[in-house]
């Protein structure tokens, strides 16, 4: 295995329920608010995954284009947008290669996606968006968190070094995630303006008071950022 580059996506045909990927995020929808409904903003979507938001933001009247790196997704999406009567164009491709030319997009967003690579790669990915974004343009999206006794360290993960893991088994087998600390964000995102920032945690069922204090929750950052004019 190529330990500086590796890049897989999701199995999905192995999600037996894929309802809690069919509903759009909500800050993520808020977005909206920023774009204002101009039929001449063009939003991408990096990391398509199934489709809820390249769905979403078609519903809005957006042109909205997507990608992912599992032909499983592409696919789904496409068939989504197909049933729904709506259009965008939907391509399988990597994070790190956007098959757009510079300063096309009003926003890009890659929602629990570019943390799914090497630093390496997630730099490379973050530099592309830049390109493929006009200037004023925004980008939203999450990265994992380098928190003090989160889950890196479970057995079944393959750790690659203090912040890259590989999962192993599931629907992510094979699926490497970065966990960055803030000054990795802040490293990453330092021709950006930053615009917002929120951190979070999500924690696995049951949700009951016993095991919510028994283990920390998956943290995120979820970050907005402006490519400057």
């Amino acid at each position: 295995m190529n330990k500086e580059s590796v890049q897989e996506g999701w199995k999905w045909l192995e999600l037996k329920d894929k309802s809690g990927w069919e509903l759009p995020d909500g800050p993520t929808m808020s977005l909206v608010f920023s774009l204002g409904h101009d039929p001449r903003i063009k939003v991408y979507d990096l990391g398509c995954g199934i489709g809820r938001h390249t769905v979403f933001f078609a519903e809005q009247g957006y042109q909205v284009f997507a990608s992912d790196i599992s032909e499983e997704a592409v696919q789904a999406t496409k068939q989504w947008l197909g049933k729904a009567g709506l259009s965008a164009e939907v391509k399988q491709g990597r994070i790190t290669s956007i098959d757009y030319p510079d300063n096309k997009f009003n926003l890009v967003i890659s929602f629990n996606v570019i943390y799914h690579a090497f630093r390496s790669d997630i730099v490379k990915a973050i530099s592309e968006v830049y390109r493929v974004l006009k200037p004023g343009g925004l980008f939203y999206g999450t990265l994992l968190t380098k928190d003090k006794d989160c889950h890196f360290t479970e057995k079944e993960n393959e750790i690659i070094d203090e912040q890259t893991l590989i999962i192993q088994g599931g629907v992510e087998d094979g699926v490497p995630h970065f966990f960055s600390h803030m000054e990795d964000l802040l490293d990453f995102f330092a021709d950006f303006h930053l615009e917002d920032l929120v951190y979070t945690e999500v924690y696995s069922t049951p949700y009951n008071l016993e095991n919510l204090l028994s283990q920390k929750g998956w943290g995120h950052f979820r970050f907005l950022v402006k490519k400057p004019f």
